[in-house]
């Protein structure tokens, strides 16, 4: 048992050293990282690459570069040269436009060193200092206690988590851990959620009835009579399908428009998405999107995730404080509660950079009875979303 925790140990301060950098690093929205685990197949010395087969059974090629660090438990993995097929790795890389994947940081080892790793999201609903353990009631209702250890590490936004004395009953959190063949799973990070967290998310879709840019709000009439107040900030993403609509000052009255933000404690709404249409539309509708796209999640980053899809191959999206979270049960309304594995449909617009950014991502099963569409002028040819899974 000691062997074990020794070990775990040591996966810990690998793990942490690579999960726990930029966690918070909002400058990074619009840099996706991919994050996977697998098995290493093929190394080329030649190339500066090598090949990870993940645990999805898909083959990726990476990059390695100067900037590229290395991490195993021993300490015996010093760069390119010293890995070989066989050993099991963990991944963290950045998509080049033009150089394809480029490893960040490679924690490779023997298998045995590499205990399986999960991640986990709830509230905090125990905490037991004497035993170095605290229990999490999870967003899925169940009860999972962790054991915490010298190198677990604590994150939270305003610095005030920084140990297991800190949590405290009712604490939003999320938890990556690794598996132990005996005892409790042990925590490798545990990230603290704040007040923003628990903000309620809102869709409406109604008519705008009054613009007052200089207060940064606008008024929206919805379906059901009611006249609600819309505020605006630079966090705020507008859309249009003719593109005419930057900010608030291109609101008109009478336009309809369809809003997805959070309601904070007050009692405001705040607008993350406005997606406004011709006055002259039948109805309000939800924002075209560039690309509609239907899978399997398999490889979830620091502000992006990864999903493996029918028709479109595999397709990365990044997501920034706008994209908005549904699913049939309402359980999953952020981007800290998708795993992998999950089925999702996405719909994303292509940003300048050649990025797609997710503006709706619908949680469920994907429509497997959809037939395919032609081609126009270069979308994609699977429309595999119902409009009930992006609104």
């Amino acid at each position: 048992m000691v062997g074990k925790i020794a070990k775990a140990g040591l996966l810990v301060l690998i793990l942490s050293s690579v999960l726990a950098a930029g966690v918070f690093a909002e400058e990074e929205i619009n840099t996706p990282k991919v994050r996977v685990v697998g098995e290493i197949t093929g190394v080329n010395l030649d190339e500066n690459t090598f090949v990870l087969n993940t645990r999805q059974g898909e083959d990726l090629r990476f990059l390695v570069v100067e900037r590229t660090k290395y991490r195993s438990p021993d300490g015996s993995i010093h760069g390119l040269e010293d890995l070989s097929p066989g050993m099991k790795a963990l991944v963290v890389a950045i998509r080049h436009p033009e150089r394809g994947l480029v490893a960040l940081t490679v924690a490779a080892g023997d298998p045995d060193n590499l205990p399986e790793t999960f991640r986990v999201s709830g509230k905090v609903n125990g905490v037991d200092l004497l035993t170095s353990t605290f229990s999490l009631l999870t967003d899925s209702g169940d009860t999972q206690r962790f054991k915490v250890i010298d190198r677990t590490r604590f994150k939270s936004r305003d610095g005030s988590v920084k140990g297991i004395q800190d949590l405290e009953i009712g604490l939003p959190i999320t938890v990556i851990a690794i598996k132990t063949e005996e005892g409790l799973p042990i925590a490798v990070l545990v990230v603290a959620g704040t007040q923003q967290n628990e903000l309620k998310r809102f869709e409406i879709l109604g008519e705008i009835t009054n613009v007052v840019p200089g207060q940064d709000k606008f008024d929206l009439l919805n379906r059901a009579g009611e006249a609600i107040s819309i505020t605006v900030s630079d966090r705020t993403r507008f859309r249009s399908r003719d593109g005419s609509i930057q900010d608030i000052h291109d609101l008109k009255a009478g336009m309809h428009a369809f809003v997805a933000g959070v309601v904070s404690e007050d009692g405001f709404h705040h607008a993350l998405l406005v997606a406004a249409g011709d006055p002259t539309d039948d109805k309000p509708r939800p924002p075209e999107f560039d690309v509609r796209a239907a899978g399997r999640i398999t490889a979830i980053g620091d502000r992006s995730f990864t999903i493996q899809t029918r028709n479109q191959g595999s397709l990365t999206f990044v997501v920034d404080e706008s994209t908005v979270y549904k699913s049939r049960e309402g359980k999953i309304d952020s981007f800290d509660d998708l795993e992998v594995g999950m089925n999702v449909g996405v719909g994303g617009v292509r940003q300048d950079e050649g990025l797609l950014k997710a503006v709706i991502v619908g949680i469920g099963q994907p429509k497997q009875d959809r037939a395919p569409r032609s081609t126009d002028g270069g979308r994609d040819q699977q429309r595999d979303l119902a409009p009930s899974d992006l609104g």
